[in-house]
């Protein structure tokens, strides 16, 4: 798995992850660095059937929501989607604060979130 050129400044890569036990399943492990030397504009996502089920990314200032509630801290969170629930509620697309994550450079970042999904990428010296 080796990164190809996103853009003009930019990286991308997307690997299809398989099963330890169980049936196939279409799932995908994807990662964008909007500008390559800059860790906060890397974002990952796994993907199931097409659809995102979890995600890491970056946010400078945290957003709220108009209840005026914090749903995204500021900084690296986890986003955590479940598709068994329904849409309207809190849980369906909860972010959660990732607060010792710290990538160094992409093949840093694309390592550390694949440690936390516990996927295992095969590498014995590194990424790129």
């Amino acid at each position: 798995m080796s990164p190809k050129k996103h853009g003009s400044h930019g990286l991308s890569f997307e690997a299809f992850v398989e099963l330890v036990n169980g049936s196939f399943l279409d799932i995908r492990y994807k990662g964008v660095a909007g500008v390559s030397h800059d860790p906060t504009s890397y974002d990952a996502s796994l993907r199931l059937d097409q659809q995102r089920v979890r995600g890491i990314g970056h946010c400078a200032v945290g957003r709220q929501n108009f209840r005026a509630k914090q749903r995204i801290a500021a900084g690296w969170h986890q986003n955590i989607v479940d598709p068994n629930l329904p849409t309207n509620t809190a849980a369906y697309n909860r972010h959660e604060p990732l607060l010792e994550f710290d990538p160094g450079d992409f093949s840093d970042f694309t390592r550390k979130v694949a440690v936390i999904w516990n996927i295992d990428l095969g590498l014995e010296g590194g990424l790129l």
